[in-house]
């Protein structure tokens, strides 16, 4: 399982790299800049998280696993979104910069996410 993850963990730094070579080609504000970084770290993160909840929930009853599973879901959305409100309420980003680079790397790790699934979770 985990070296399934490894690629998606690489598809994130290549992800991060590409909005710095972007910042460095079209020259993006310092804003834009650390909206694109903290972004993906928030979707890295997240990627993190369901590695651990699928660590976690792997050779369990079915019971503990839906349990796992979905409360990890529901956990993950939640401190997704109170990371998303805290970033743009508080932290100085580009909103837009930082829900286009939140919606990409999100996007990429989600596919990553649903191929790990259907895949039989590691076996």
């Amino acid at each position: 399982m985990i070296r399934k993850a490894k690629i998606p963990l690489l598809i994130s730094l290549t992800v991060i790299l590409i909005f710095f070579t972007l910042n460095l080609i079209l020259g993006f504000s310092n804003i834009e800049a650390r909206s694109l970084l903290y972004s993906a770290l928030l979707s890295t993160l997240n990627f993190i998280l369901f590695i651990l909840c699928l660590r976690i929930s792997e050779q369990k009853s079915n019971k503990t696993f839906l349990l796992i599973t979905m409360g990890g879901i529901g956990v993950r959305l939640i401190l997704v979104l109170t990371a998303v409100f805290i970033s743009i309420k508080f932290l100085n980003v580009d909103t837009l910069a930082f829900i286009f680079g939140l919606f990409i790397s999100y996007f990429f790790h989600l596919i990553y996410e649903i191929s790990i699934a259907s895949r039989g979770f590691g076996k």
